[in-house]
């Protein structure tokens, strides 16, 4: 469980961006920007400005290799992995692939496993390795339980499921929580024994900020399909773009033909801020000037996003709110 490692010179800058952001969330993630394999990392806000480890596709296989402790383990691994993959408004969709032999290594399969060593050691119940690209993103991720414990399905120590949705949380870039009231959520940092096999809404809430700052591939190209067809999206019915200025931000939309648009923003948890556009505008490209400003107030610089939608068509921006 002590997989991922806290740097604390940087928790005084966590604080600083959290202030600066005007949120309060207790939830933190991942960020380590050296390409290959890894089981450490610093811990950041959400709106962190170098952002943090992500996936960029939804879909994500695991399999499970039964030698030592894994037998007899299935039922649990679907249940840890169903925790994850049920997240409203997070599409992650994180399925088990079967068995395998594969070890804790690089090799393109996602392994839960139980050895001993692989970094994972006294105290440790479990340690997570994650396979960056470049940009932080995820391509792989292996999960190594510690065999010198007993695992068990049923509840008592050391509860598979529960250890296992705590790990897949480090598997989707998540850091442990600094929550501090109760119940404890599952990215905790320390075991909870089989009530961290329920997420709480600090769980949920992290993987659904991590969806709306990173919105997966998968998950863009399945609305649009759905909704638009293959063909129409492809052609790019509207698009948006974002950059920073001082003072605000600038957002920039495209239409190919006259159409009724609404264009909004939102924080990273998914709260609506601002209507920016609400209503028919012609063909061709348009900016458009955001200084923060929204039905409560001005908000605080930080990081935001954009969806702009026409029809059946949307698109999504990154926003970058500077003072």
């Amino acid at each position: 469980m002590n997989s991922i490692r806290k740097t604390a010179a940087l928790l005084a800058l966590v604080a600083a961006l959290s202030l600066a952001s005007g949120t309060a969330h207790a939830y933190r993630f991942i960020q380590n920007t050296s390409p290959g394999r890894t089981s450490s990392g610093y811990l950041v806000t959400c709106t962190d400005p170098v952002g943090f480890t992500h996936w960029t596709n939804a879909s994500i296989p695991w399999r499970l290799n039964t030698k030592n402790q894994g037998a007899g383990k299935e039922a649990a691994t679907q249940a840890a992995l169903a925790a994850w993959t049920n997240v409203a408004s997070a599409p992650h969709n994180l399925t088990y692939a079967g068995t395998t032999t594969a070890g804790f290594v690089t090799d393109g399969i996602n392994t839960a496993l139980w050895a001993r060593g692989n970094g994972c050691s006294g105290s440790c119940l479990a340690i997570t390795a994650l396979v960056l690209a470049s940009g932080q993103v995820i391509t792989e991720t292996d999960i190594s339980f510690n065999q010198r414990y007993t695992w068990t399905t049923n509840g008592a120590n050391y509860d598979t499921e529960a250890v296992m949705a705590h790990e897949l949380g480090h598997t989707l870039g998540l850091h442990h929580t600094e929550v501090t009231s109760t119940p404890r959520p599952t990215m905790y940092a320390y075991y909870l024994g089989a009530d961290g096999r329920t997420l709480e809404s600090d769980d949920t809430n992290a993987l659904q900020c991590s969806t709306n700052r990173y919105p997966l591939a998968m998950q863009q190209a399945i609305t649009q399909s759905a909704l638009v067809g293959s063909a129409v999206a492809a052609e790019r019915v509207v698009t948006l773009a974002s950059r920073p200025r001082e003072g605000g931000a600038i957002l920039r939309f495209g239409l190919r033909g006259e159409a009724q648009v609404k264009l909004q923003v939102f924080d990273l948890p998914g709260r609506h801020i601002a209507t920016l556009v609400d209503g028919l505008q012609p063909a061709g490209d348009r900016e458009i000037a955001w200084d923060g400003t929204g039905a409560t107030g001005r908000v605080g610089s930080g990081i935001y996003f954009a969806r702009i939608t026409s029809g059946n068509s949307t698109a999504r921006a990154t926003v970058i709110l500077a003072e």
